[in-house]
């Protein structure tokens, strides 16, 4: 082997022991920032997990094989990974930008509740593995809030929420009197978009046999009470509603929901509504597309 080769060997081996060095010592230092954030929130949940990696090359935090706790639940969720791609506090420690990513949590529906009876019926008796993400970003010198939550599952549906917000304080004087001070936080849009994996589908199958229908007969009994309150001039669905709606139940595929407010609307004046829907879908500009 000649010298230029041996040089060259010499510089790639160098470059590899940089980058496993490099990358020890990133995931030593995330691993003390993992600790850091866990005895924040002992109070409320009680954190376990196995190993910390971190990227030198942007990949984030993945914290791998994690239970959570909730304080005085008796309960315990297991977690395959939770993936920190940001996390950023202002200088008075208010979180101002937080993406996380939380992959595999294992869900037992007969656990849930009020709703495991529900989810039973759909057919849905093993453990869920679900996973949900949020990129939280905060503006404190605008006061804005932009959020996107997103939550899925296998053979269930997938859950993508967006929300842009204002007049938002996270003072400690304004979030000591929550929920009273989020009043006046401003609506200025969102919206929340599904798609579904068979969820619907077992909704539309199970109330179709507990009438002892077929499914496209339950639906097109569904799609009739529609037309019939759009007949009756009375206040409800619109005839653009009705049609969105139609499509879905004949093809349950997914659907969003849009909120575009001529103006923006402070939660407060939600309130005066008097969850009157019509007035809600009018203040809001509400669009329902299948």
């Amino acid at each position: 082997m000649n010298k230029k080769a041996i040089a060259a060997l010499g510089v790639v081996g160098g470059a590899i022991a940089l980058l496993v060095g490099g990358q020890v010592y990133v995931s030593y230092a995330a691993t003390k920032e993992v600790n850091k954030a866990v005895n924040s929130v002992s109070g409320f949940v009680t954190v376990d997990y196995k190993k910390v990696n971190a990227s030198l090359l942007g990949g984030g935090t993945h914290v791998k094989d994690v239970v959570v706790s909730p304080v005085g639940s008796g309960k315990q969720y297991s977690v395959d990974e939770v993936v920190v791609h940001n996390y950023d506090k202002t200088a008075d420690d208010v979180p101002k930008h937080v993406n996380i990513a939380v992959n595999g949590m294992a869900l037992d529906p007969a656990s849930m509740g009020e709703n495991a009876s529900a989810l039973k019926e759909f057919g849905y008796d093993k453990a869920l593995s679900v996973n949900f993400a949020t990129d939280y970003q905060y503006q404190e010198a605008k006061k804005e809030v932009r959020q996107e939550f997103k939550m899925g599952a296998k053979d269930v549906g997938d859950l993508d929420v967006n929300l842009n917000l204002s007049n938002v304080s996270m003072d400690p004087a304004t979030v000591a009197s929550m929920p009273f001070s989020m009043l006046g936080v401003v609506l200025n849009g969102a919206k929340i978009t599904y798609a579904d994996d068979s969820l619907v589908t077992r909704m539309f199958d199970t109330a179709a046999a507990s009438q002892g229908v077929s499914v496209a007969e339950f639906k097109k009994q569904a799609i009739a009470s529609l037309e019939e309150s759009l007949a009756s001039g009375k206040a409800g669905p619109t005839k653009e509603l009705v049609a969105e709606m139609k499509d879905f139940i004949n093809n349950p595929k997914g659907f969003s929901v849009s909120m575009n407010p001529a103006k923006p609307v402070p939660f407060n004046e939600l309130i005066t509504t008097g969850g009157d829907a019509d007035k809600i879908i009018k203040l809001l500009n509400l669009r329902f597309e299948s």
